[in-house]
């Protein structure tokens, strides 16, 4: 996650889990887990940005019942949204999301279990990705 509010401010978010079944499990839980940092964070006006058109799709076309072993999430997905002033999701290219993608990257490389809400950039992330994110 790379929260920019407002007044320009970054925030640098990442986690890790043990129970992505598929890689649209793995997205639809890093959503989750994203609105529920941002909420703690007081953040209630947002737009969340993701390079998987597929789950846009799911829940602009309101498609969850075609995915029942993803029911639960949805509910989730449904109470968090409700939680917000306004909050939208909308698809981005994997090319305009680099700095979030070398986090999710990051994170699976670590092969542990955690989570980071920061407004510095990780040290194991700027040790490894330094150029990335210049």
């Amino acid at each position: 996650m790379v929260l920019t509010d407002k007044d320009g401010e970054t925030t640098f978010g990442s986690f890790t889990s043990n129970r992505g079944l598929t890689p649209l499990h793995a997205e639809l839980h890093a959503l989750l887990w994203a609105m529920k940092s941002t909420l703690q964070l007081d953040h209630l006006d947002m737009t969340f940005e993701t390079d998987c058109q597929q789950l846009v799709k799911i829940i602009e076309d309101e498609k969850e019942e075609d995915w029942p072993s993803l029911m639960v999430e949805f509910e989730e997905f449904y109470y968090l949204h409700s939680m917000f002033n306004s909050c939208s999701l909308c698809f981005i290219p994997r090319s305009c999301n680099v700095r979030a993608d070398g986090l999710a990257k990051g994170a699976r490389a670590r092969g542990v279990i955690f989570s980071h809400v920061n407004s510095r950039l990780p040290c194991w992330m700027a040790q490894t990705n330094h150029m990335e994110f210049s």
